[in-house]
């Protein structure tokens, strides 16, 4: 019987091991890239700015305080959403092709506008490994 279970023991421990070694693969930069910035652009479509100055690098997070960053966003409250078409990578940095989704008020007694366009961003891979985006501050 202890065989047995020192058996299993051993098969399971192995399988852990294997799991465990998958799950720390290192994933492509494009597709980290994507995945942050997807996030960043939902914390700025939602208004949570705080969330997404997190995604600023930290260099740029020592220059300039959340009140800099908060103060040149413009967009919050009429994006309505944002995809991310394309993402390249070379080396250590990484252009983001978005399209951004607006919709605002008129005025005048018209209805809202509707209507987007593309936007590129910048993206830098950090000592530390983390992709963090470029602000044009």
């Amino acid at each position: 019987m202890k065989k047995i279970i020192v058996k299993w023991g051993g098969i399971f421990l192995i399988l852990l091991v294997v799991n465990g070694c998958a799950l720390l693969a290192e994933r492509k930069p494009e597709e980290v890239v994507r995945q942050r910035s997807m996030d960043r652009w939902s914390a700025l479509v939602e208004g949570k700015l705080e969330t997404a100055f997190t995604y600023e690098s930290p260099e740029y997070r020592e220059l300039y305080t959340f009140s800099d960053f908060r103060k040149k966003i413009r967009g919050v409250g009429v994006w309505k959403k944002v995809d991310v078409e394309n993402v390249e990578c070379k080396e250590e940095s990484c252009n983001v092709t978005t399209r951004i989704y607006i919709e605002m008020k008129a005025g005048l007694g018209f209805g809202n506008v509707k209507t987007n366009g593309p936007a590129t961003e910048h993206w830098v891979r950090h000592t530390t490994g983390q992709w963090y985006h470029v602000s044009d501050q």
